[in-house]
Order: C-alpha cells, then structure tokens, then sequence
C-alpha cells in the first residue's frame, strides 16, 4: 500500500488523467484490506490512505465543476 501510494505521488499526472479509476482503487483497498481497517491496521497508513482518497476526490469534484 505504501508503494501504491509513491507511485501515485510520483506519477500526478497519470492520476490526473485516471482520477476516477484511482478513486475507485483507494476505496476498495479501504474496504478489502486488513491492513487499512481502523481499528486493526497501521494508523499512519490509514491516514495516508485516507488523505490521498480526498484529495483525488476533490480533484474530481474540481473537475466536474469546471465542465
């Protein structure tokens, strides 16, 4: 989840162009993975993960607003 994550800091723009396919991958992680429950998993990881699914959803609200 950790590499996940740098790639997706590293490639921005590959998550710009693909920011609903990133959405849907960060909530089923959240979902599927032990190591993403709250109460079971890693808290820093949670919290990253948490933190990169708003973001991307903000830029695709941001998106939406400017079509």
């Amino acid at each position: 989840m950790h590499a996940l994550l740098d790639l997706m800091r590293e490639f921005g723009a590959s998550v710009q162009t693909n920011l609903v396919h990133c959405q849907c991958l960060l909530q089923k992680a959240s979902t599927h993975l032990k190591v993403l429950d709250p109460e079971l998993g890693k808290e820093e990881l949670v919290k990253s993960v948490a933190a990169e699914l708003a973001r991307v959803t903000a830029l695709i609200a941001r998106s939406s607003q400017r079509q």
